[in-house]
């Protein structure tokens, strides 16, 4: 997993340099009590392997979901209809920095060598109180795990 977690990392921060922090998630954006402890724009990345099945002794395949959650640190802005066009382009350009994280990771364009590529399989906004833009992709990937002697 840790090969899949810094080929993504190397991979953002190419092609995605406006990102002020990539980390794993460990709960940042959870657990603190003034302000969290990184910069905003960040990415925070989980993996999960969710099946494994043996394949010979010593190697499984293994399926798993890599979740990246896009934190902003956006004022609250006008984005309803009836505000002036340019204030409402303003505030949904929070959705661009979206689309170029997942066109950077998308299987198309990123072809890493230890594991499948990575295929979107949901996105979401977190519902949060704190002012965070908050939003969740999950992508699947699938790789094989030898394990040495």
């Amino acid at each position: 997993m840790e090969q899949i977690y810094l080929a993504i990392m190397a991979q953002l921060k190419q092609e995605v340099p406006c990102l002020k922090w990539i980390d794993l998630d460990e709960g940042q954006l959870e657990y603190y009590t003034e302000r969290p402890a990184l910069s905003f724009p960040c990415v925070l990345i989980d993996i999960a392997l969710t099946e494994c099945r043996d394949l010979y002794p010593g190697a499984q395949l293994c399926n798993a979901t890599v979740g990246i959650r896009i934190a902003q640190n956006i004022a609250t802005s006008r984005t309803n209809s009836v505000a002036i066009e340019t204030t409402r382009k303003t505030a949904l350009e929070r959705y661009q920095l979206i689309e170029k994280i997942h066109k950077s990771l998308s299987g198309s364009y990123f072809k890493p060598a230890c594991f499948n590529p990575l295929s979107r399989t949901s996105q979401q906004k977190e519902k949060r109180d704190d002012g965070l833009f908050v939003i969740r992709i999950d992508f699947q990937t699938q790789f094989k795990e030898t394990l040495n002697s």
